[in-house]
């Protein structure tokens, strides 16, 4: 009987990989697996300060337009036309006319301003063409530096006047932000506007550019106004995330002064810069 040694792998080929060849084996693929690492990373924050980005240019924005759409509506009075047409001794003028700059070129600036919000008269007060108070008929914007949570912060705030606010001060005191949301304050007419956890205002600043044409003998003088505006932010917890916006806003309704042929002429248009209703 034949027999046959059966053949038997080398002991050579058994062995498997050596450390060099385990470890040369191992960093190319931490290599990749690094680099892949790092491509999550950085697209989870690009993704994150993206999104930090599209918040804080929104709520500026939204800011800002309310900011924009107010200023444009200032000095729109019901009875404007009737003040075109007046004689040379007649010095009538429209109570809307005035917008008030605190603080111009501040970056906590201030802006007092009024429109007709055609509410009816009440026993003989307000109505058409004529400021009513009590229907917030008079209105306000400002900056003004908060402490929230230990911190201080800026804050947008809006005043309106009532019958327990019937006029509005650019240093009045501010809404409570003890507690939240924010609580306005009726003493004096003014409430939060932005979002103090939210967002940090750190600028509000109004230029006003307006064109002042003197009165003649057969005209009436006029303010064309032209305010710029800018506003600037910050993201709470997040300051590195900042940005600005601006915007020129052109008020559609004019000053009207009275001709220089009246008793009490306004020839430098300094009334335009009074207090609504002064």
């Amino acid at each position: 009987m034949n027999s046959r040694r059966v053949p038997t792998a080398s002991p050579r080929r058994n062995r498997g990989f050596g450390l060099v060849e385990l470890m040369v084996s191992i960093v190319p693929g931490m290599i990749v697996s690094g680099a892949a690492v790092a491509f999550v990373l950085s697209s989870l924050t690009s993704n994150t300060e993206f999104v930090r980005t599209a918040r804080l240019n929104q709520d500026l924005r939204g800011n800002m337009d309310y900011v924009t759409r107010e200023l444009r509506r200032a000095g729109y009075d019901e009875n404007a036309m009737r003040y075109i047409a007046l004689s040379a001794s007649n010095n009538a003028t429209s109570p809307f006319a005035s917008i008030r700059v605190v603080r111009g070129a501040a970056d906590n600036s201030c802006v007092v301003y009024s429109y007709d919000t055609r509410a009816a008269a009440v026993g003989g007060v307000g109505g058409p063409g004529k400021i009513d108070v009590a229907a917030g008929e008079v209105r306000a914007l400002r900056r003004m530096t908060r402490t929230i949570n230990g911190r201080l912060v800026g804050v947008m705030e809006v005043g309106q006047t009532t019958a327990a606010a019937p006029a509005l001060d650019c240093d009045a005191a501010g809404p409570d932000y003890s507690s939240y949301p924010a609580i306005c304050n009726d003493s004096t007419g003014w409430c939060p506007l932005s979002d103090p956890l939210q967002l940090d205002i750190t600028r509000f600043r109004i230029v006003d550019t307006s064109l002042w044409t003197p009165p003649t003998a057969t005209a009436n003088g006029s303010k064309v106004r032209d305010l710029d505006v800018a506003m600037s932010g910050v993201l709470i917890g997040a300051n590195q995330v900042a940005r600005d916006v601006q915007s020129s806003v052109r008020v559609r309704a004019e000053c009207l002064r009275p001709v220089a042929a009246s008793s009490t002429p306004d020839t430098t248009g300094t009334l335009c810069d009074a207090a609504p209703g002064a």
